[in-house]
Protein backbone atom coordinates (compact mmCIF):
# COMPACT_ATOMS: atom_id res chain seq x y z
CA UNK A 1 0.00 0.00 0.00
CA UNK A 2 0.89 3.67 -0.85
CA UNK A 3 -0.17 6.10 0.92
CA UNK A 4 -0.19 9.77 -0.37
CA UNK A 5 -1.28 12.94 1.93
CA UNK A 6 -3.54 15.04 -0.15
CA UNK A 7 -5.66 17.06 2.00
CA UNK A 8 -8.80 19.23 0.68
CA UNK A 9 -7.67 22.15 2.52
CA UNK A 10 -10.15 24.31 0.53
CA UNK A 11 -13.46 21.99 0.79
CA UNK A 12 -15.75 23.05 3.66
CA UNK A 13 -15.70 19.94 5.71
CA UNK A 14 -11.86 20.61 5.92
CA UNK A 15 -12.61 24.59 6.91
CA UNK A 16 -14.96 23.48 9.18
CA UNK A 17 -12.66 21.86 11.45
CA UNK A 18 -14.69 19.41 13.38
CA UNK A 19 -12.94 16.72 15.05
CA UNK A 20 -14.55 13.06 15.89
CA UNK A 21 -13.37 10.06 17.90
CA UNK A 22 -12.95 7.35 15.67
CA UNK A 23 -14.99 4.34 16.28
CA UNK A 24 -15.18 2.47 12.81
CA UNK A 25 -14.01 2.51 9.19
CA UNK A 26 -16.79 2.99 6.48
CA UNK A 27 -16.25 1.15 3.56
CA UNK A 28 -17.71 2.98 -0.12
CA UNK A 29 -16.99 3.45 -4.27
CA UNK A 30 -17.08 5.95 -5.95
CA UNK A 31 -20.49 5.27 -7.91
CA UNK A 32 -19.35 6.46 -11.31
CA UNK A 33 -16.58 5.29 -14.31
CA UNK A 34 -13.97 6.78 -13.19
CA UNK A 35 -10.44 5.26 -11.42
CA UNK A 36 -8.20 7.98 -11.26
CA UNK A 37 -8.40 9.71 -7.96
CA UNK A 38 -6.59 12.87 -9.21
CA UNK A 39 -10.25 13.09 -10.72
CA UNK A 40 -12.18 13.89 -7.36
CA UNK A 41 -9.19 15.54 -5.77
CA UNK A 42 -9.17 18.15 -8.30
CA UNK A 43 -12.70 18.47 -8.56
CA UNK A 44 -13.49 18.38 -4.29
CA UNK A 45 -11.02 20.56 -3.48
CA UNK A 46 -12.66 24.08 -3.50
CA UNK A 47 -15.01 25.73 -1.47
CA UNK A 48 -18.04 25.41 -3.70
CA UNK A 49 -17.64 21.54 -3.33
CA UNK A 50 -19.80 21.92 -0.07
CA UNK A 51 -22.04 18.57 0.08
CA UNK A 52 -19.37 15.95 0.30
CA UNK A 53 -15.70 14.84 1.49
CA UNK A 54 -14.18 12.20 2.63
CA UNK A 55 -10.83 10.96 4.22
CA UNK A 56 -8.84 9.16 1.47
CA UNK A 57 -9.47 7.91 -2.09
CA UNK A 58 -7.96 4.75 -3.40
CA UNK A 59 -7.23 5.13 -7.23
CA UNK A 60 -7.97 1.98 -9.40
CA UNK A 61 -5.23 2.37 -12.00
CA UNK A 62 -2.55 1.75 -9.29
CA UNK A 63 -3.70 1.06 -5.72
CA UNK A 64 -2.45 4.30 -4.37
CA UNK A 65 -4.21 5.68 -1.03
CA UNK A 66 -4.97 9.73 -1.03
CA UNK A 67 -5.20 10.74 2.31
CA UNK A 68 -7.81 13.86 1.54
CA UNK A 69 -8.75 14.73 5.67
CA UNK A 70 -7.26 14.17 8.60
CA UNK A 71 -7.96 10.58 10.23
CA UNK A 72 -9.95 12.51 13.45
CA UNK A 73 -11.49 14.57 11.23
CA UNK A 74 -15.21 14.60 10.22
CA UNK A 75 -16.05 13.83 7.33
CA UNK A 76 -19.38 14.26 4.78
CA UNK A 77 -18.85 10.46 3.75
CA UNK A 78 -22.25 8.59 4.63
CA UNK A 79 -25.07 11.02 4.70
CA UNK A 80 -27.81 10.10 7.80
CA UNK A 81 -30.41 7.59 8.49
CA UNK A 82 -33.04 7.18 11.51
CA UNK A 83 -30.26 6.65 14.08
CA UNK A 84 -28.11 9.35 13.29
CA UNK A 85 -24.89 9.27 10.86
CA UNK A 86 -21.75 7.91 10.32
CA UNK A 87 -19.80 10.84 9.98
CA UNK A 88 -20.13 11.01 13.77
CA UNK A 89 -17.91 7.90 14.31
CA UNK A 90 -16.45 6.63 10.98
CA UNK A 91 -13.56 7.62 8.85
CA UNK A 92 -14.85 6.94 4.85
CA UNK A 93 -12.53 6.13 2.04
CA UNK A 94 -13.95 5.77 -1.25
CA UNK A 95 -12.88 3.05 -3.96
CA UNK A 96 -12.34 4.12 -7.27
CA UNK A 97 -13.92 2.85 -10.18
CA UNK A 98 -13.23 1.05 -13.59
CA UNK A 99 -14.02 2.85 -16.63
CA UNK A 100 -15.20 0.35 -18.78
CA UNK A 101 -18.62 -0.04 -16.70
CA UNK A 102 -21.31 2.26 -17.63
CA UNK A 103 -24.58 2.87 -14.68
CA UNK A 104 -28.20 2.02 -16.42
CA UNK A 105 -29.94 2.53 -13.35
CA UNK A 106 -29.68 2.74 -9.42
CA UNK A 107 -26.54 0.71 -8.79
CA UNK A 108 -27.05 -1.35 -12.06
CA UNK A 109 -24.25 -1.32 -14.93
CA UNK A 110 -23.09 -2.79 -18.14
CA UNK A 111 -19.24 -3.73 -18.64
CA UNK A 112 -17.06 -3.28 -21.48
CA UNK A 113 -13.86 -4.88 -20.14
CA UNK A 114 -14.73 -7.46 -17.51
CA UNK A 115 -11.07 -7.72 -17.27
CA UNK A 116 -10.36 -4.78 -17.36
CA UNK A 117 -12.86 -3.91 -14.31
CA UNK A 118 -11.97 -6.95 -12.23
CA UNK A 119 -8.14 -6.00 -12.08
CA UNK A 120 -9.24 -2.46 -11.28
CA UNK A 121 -11.71 -4.28 -7.91
CA UNK A 122 -8.94 -6.48 -7.17
CA UNK A 123 -6.34 -3.38 -6.99
CA UNK A 124 -8.97 -1.19 -4.94
CA UNK A 125 -9.86 -4.11 -2.68
CA UNK A 126 -6.40 -5.16 -1.78
CA UNK A 127 -5.32 -1.65 -0.93
CA UNK A 128 -8.66 -0.60 1.06
CA UNK A 129 -7.30 -4.21 3.37
CA UNK A 130 -4.27 -2.67 3.67
CA UNK A 131 -5.59 0.36 5.16
CA UNK A 132 -8.14 -0.21 7.21
CA UNK A 133 -5.51 -2.74 8.93
CA UNK A 134 -3.25 0.19 9.17
CA UNK A 135 -6.30 2.32 10.79
CA UNK A 136 -7.34 -0.49 13.29
CA UNK A 137 -3.94 -0.37 14.48
CA UNK A 138 -3.80 3.28 14.56
CA UNK A 139 -6.99 3.53 16.34
CA UNK A 140 -6.93 -0.18 18.66
CA UNK A 141 -9.75 -1.13 16.17
CA UNK A 142 -10.98 -5.04 16.36
CA UNK A 143 -12.31 -4.82 12.57
CA UNK A 144 -14.09 -8.67 13.95
CA UNK A 145 -16.47 -6.47 16.37
CA UNK A 146 -19.79 -5.03 15.63
CA UNK A 147 -20.09 -2.38 13.67
CA UNK A 148 -16.55 -1.06 13.35
CA UNK A 149 -15.97 -2.15 10.09
CA UNK A 150 -18.58 -1.87 7.54
CA UNK A 151 -19.76 -0.79 4.01
CA UNK A 152 -21.98 2.23 2.91
CA UNK A 153 -25.03 -0.51 2.32
CA UNK A 154 -24.17 -2.19 5.68
CA UNK A 155 -24.60 1.92 7.62
CA UNK A 156 -27.70 2.16 5.89
CA UNK A 157 -29.34 -0.88 7.23
CA UNK A 158 -27.78 0.16 10.81
CA UNK A 159 -29.42 3.64 10.19
CA UNK A 160 -26.28 5.91 10.22
CA UNK A 161 -26.12 6.06 6.64
CA UNK A 162 -28.15 7.40 3.65
CA UNK A 163 -29.34 4.76 0.95
CA UNK A 164 -26.66 3.20 -0.82
CA UNK A 165 -25.60 -0.05 -2.19
CA UNK A 166 -21.79 0.32 -2.15
CA UNK A 167 -18.87 -1.36 -2.79
CA UNK A 168 -21.02 -4.76 -2.60
CA UNK A 169 -22.98 -3.83 -5.43
CA UNK A 170 -19.50 -3.39 -7.48
CA UNK A 171 -18.07 -6.94 -6.12
CA UNK A 172 -21.28 -8.42 -6.89
CA UNK A 173 -22.39 -7.48 -10.41
CA UNK A 174 -18.49 -8.36 -11.25
CA UNK A 175 -18.66 -11.72 -9.94
CA UNK A 176 -15.96 -10.65 -7.63
CA UNK A 177 -16.63 -13.31 -5.07
CA UNK A 178 -15.60 -10.67 -2.22
CA UNK A 179 -18.37 -9.93 0.80
CA UNK A 180 -17.76 -7.48 3.77
CA UNK A 181 -17.41 -10.37 5.94
CA UNK A 182 -14.53 -11.35 4.47
CA UNK A 183 -13.02 -7.99 3.78
CA UNK A 184 -13.21 -8.08 7.96
CA UNK A 185 -11.55 -11.26 7.68
CA UNK A 186 -8.75 -10.42 5.60
CA UNK A 187 -8.07 -6.91 7.57
CA UNK A 188 -8.12 -9.05 10.64
CA UNK A 189 -5.41 -11.22 9.11
CA UNK A 190 -3.58 -8.07 8.13
CA UNK A 191 -3.71 -5.96 11.13
CA UNK A 192 -0.95 -8.17 12.78
CA UNK A 193 1.38 -7.21 9.62
CA UNK A 194 0.48 -3.65 9.70
CA UNK A 195 2.35 -0.78 9.78
CA UNK A 196 2.02 2.74 9.09
CA UNK A 197 3.56 3.37 5.48
CA UNK A 198 6.85 5.83 4.93
CA UNK A 199 5.87 9.28 4.70
CA UNK A 200 5.33 10.36 0.81
CA UNK A 201 8.12 12.32 0.67
CA UNK A 202 10.31 9.39 0.71
CA UNK A 203 9.30 7.64 -1.86
CA UNK A 204 10.42 8.41 -5.49
CA UNK A 205 7.55 9.75 -6.57
CA UNK A 206 6.78 12.58 -9.05
CA UNK A 207 4.81 15.26 -6.87
CA UNK A 208 2.53 18.25 -8.31
CA UNK A 209 2.76 21.73 -6.61
CA UNK A 210 3.77 25.36 -6.90
CA UNK A 211 7.03 25.25 -5.50
CA UNK A 212 8.85 22.70 -4.27
CA UNK A 213 8.96 24.42 -1.07
CA UNK A 214 5.57 24.68 -1.07
CA UNK A 215 4.36 21.04 0.05
CA UNK A 216 1.19 22.57 0.85
CA UNK A 217 -0.26 23.03 -2.06
CA UNK A 218 0.48 19.43 -3.45
CA UNK A 219 -2.02 18.38 -5.44
CA UNK A 220 -0.62 14.34 -5.79
CA UNK A 221 2.14 12.20 -6.22
CA UNK A 222 2.83 9.54 -8.93
CA UNK A 223 4.93 7.26 -9.57
CA UNK A 224 3.78 7.74 -13.35
CA UNK A 225 5.39 11.29 -14.86
CA UNK A 226 2.63 10.83 -17.62
CA UNK A 227 0.05 10.74 -14.68
CA UNK A 228 1.85 13.95 -12.64
CA UNK A 229 1.67 16.13 -15.79
CA UNK A 230 -1.92 15.11 -16.33
CA UNK A 231 -2.67 16.19 -12.70
CA UNK A 232 -0.70 19.34 -13.39
CA UNK A 233 -2.26 20.53 -16.87
CA UNK A 234 -5.73 19.90 -14.57
CA UNK A 235 -4.15 23.05 -12.11
CA UNK A 236 -3.04 25.98 -13.16
CA UNK A 237 -0.14 27.30 -11.42
CA UNK A 238 1.16 23.52 -10.73
CA UNK A 239 4.56 21.96 -11.99
CA UNK A 240 5.76 18.23 -11.60
CA UNK A 241 8.72 17.94 -9.67
CA UNK A 242 11.22 15.06 -8.97
CA UNK A 243 12.17 13.53 -5.54
CA UNK A 244 15.26 15.82 -5.43
CA UNK A 245 12.98 18.65 -5.75
CA UNK A 246 13.60 19.54 -9.14
CA UNK A 247 11.03 21.13 -11.75
CA UNK A 248 10.76 18.71 -14.46
CA UNK A 249 7.61 19.69 -16.36
CA UNK A 250 5.33 23.07 -16.22
CA UNK A 251 2.63 23.46 -18.78
CA UNK A 252 3.05 26.08 -21.58
CA UNK A 253 0.19 28.65 -21.25
CA UNK A 254 0.05 30.82 -24.65
CA UNK A 255 0.73 34.74 -23.62
CA UNK A 256 -2.76 36.40 -23.41
CA UNK A 257 -2.76 40.00 -24.57
CA UNK A 258 -3.56 42.63 -22.34
CA UNK A 259 -4.09 46.93 -21.53
CA UNK A 260 -2.28 49.27 -19.84
CA UNK A 261 -2.74 53.07 -18.68
CA UNK A 262 -0.18 55.05 -19.34
CA UNK A 263 -0.12 58.54 -17.26
CA UNK A 264 2.29 60.56 -18.80
CA UNK A 265 2.56 62.05 -21.82
CA UNK A 266 6.39 61.10 -22.75
CA UNK A 267 7.11 57.43 -22.53
CA UNK A 268 9.56 56.61 -25.44
CA UNK A 269 8.63 53.47 -27.47
CA UNK A 270 12.39 51.53 -28.69
CA UNK A 271 13.32 49.71 -31.20
CA UNK A 272 13.86 46.47 -28.50
CA UNK A 273 13.73 46.01 -24.89
CA UNK A 274 16.03 47.71 -22.62
CA UNK A 275 16.72 51.15 -21.88
CA UNK A 276 20.21 50.66 -23.69
CA UNK A 277 18.12 50.12 -27.31
CA UNK A 278 17.12 52.70 -29.74
CA UNK A 279 14.69 54.83 -29.31
CA UNK A 280 12.20 55.19 -32.81
CA UNK A 281 11.52 58.84 -31.91
CA UNK A 282 8.10 58.30 -30.12
CA UNK A 283 6.44 58.18 -27.50
CA UNK A 284 2.86 57.08 -26.35
CA UNK A 285 1.00 60.02 -24.95
CA UNK A 286 -0.89 59.43 -22.73
CA UNK A 287 -3.57 56.31 -23.53
CA UNK A 288 -4.56 52.90 -22.92
CA UNK A 289 -2.68 50.52 -24.92
CA UNK A 290 -2.35 46.90 -25.66
CA UNK A 291 0.83 44.67 -24.81
CA UNK A 292 0.71 41.75 -27.08
CA UNK A 293 4.42 40.50 -25.86
CA UNK A 294 6.26 40.96 -22.48
CA UNK A 295 9.93 40.52 -22.44
CA UNK A 296 13.29 41.43 -19.85
CA UNK A 297 15.49 44.43 -20.91
CA UNK A 298 18.34 46.24 -19.23
CA UNK A 299 16.93 49.41 -17.16
CA UNK A 300 13.61 48.07 -16.36
CA UNK A 301 12.47 44.61 -14.73
CA UNK A 302 9.86 44.20 -18.02
CA UNK A 303 9.38 45.25 -21.53
CA UNK A 304 5.62 45.15 -23.53
CA UNK A 305 5.78 44.72 -27.08
CA UNK A 306 2.96 47.70 -28.58
CA UNK A 307 0.00 46.02 -30.28
CA UNK A 308 -0.04 48.47 -33.42
CA UNK A 309 3.92 47.47 -33.71
CA UNK A 310 3.26 44.18 -34.55
CA UNK A 311 4.93 43.82 -37.80
CA UNK A 312 7.90 45.57 -37.38
CA UNK A 313 8.42 44.63 -33.65
CA UNK A 314 9.97 47.62 -33.22
CA UNK A 315 7.58 49.09 -30.03
CA UNK A 316 8.26 48.21 -27.21
CA UNK A 317 7.71 50.33 -23.60
CA UNK A 318 8.67 50.23 -19.91
CA UNK A 319 6.11 48.42 -18.08
CA UNK A 320 7.28 50.20 -14.88
CA UNK A 321 5.43 53.95 -16.17
CA UNK A 322 2.23 51.93 -17.53
CA UNK A 323 -0.01 50.24 -14.89
CA UNK A 324 -2.20 47.19 -16.16
CA UNK A 325 -6.02 47.72 -16.31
Amino acid sequence: MKLVESILTRNPCYTAGRKITVKGLMLHSVGCPQPKASAFINSWNSPAHGTSCVHGFIDGNDGTVYQTLPWNHRGWHCGSGNKGSGNNTHIGVEMCEPACIRYTAGSNFTCSNLTEAKAVAERTYKAAVGLFAMLCKKYSLDPLADGVVISHREGHSRGIASSHGDPEHLWAQLGMGYTMDGFRRAVKAAVGGAASPAPAETEAWYRVRKSWADASSQKGAFKSLENAKECADENPGHSVFNESGKAVYTKAVAFQPYLVRVTIPDLNIREAPGTDKPKTGKVTGVGVFTIIEEADGKGASRWGLLKSCREKRNGWISLDHASRI
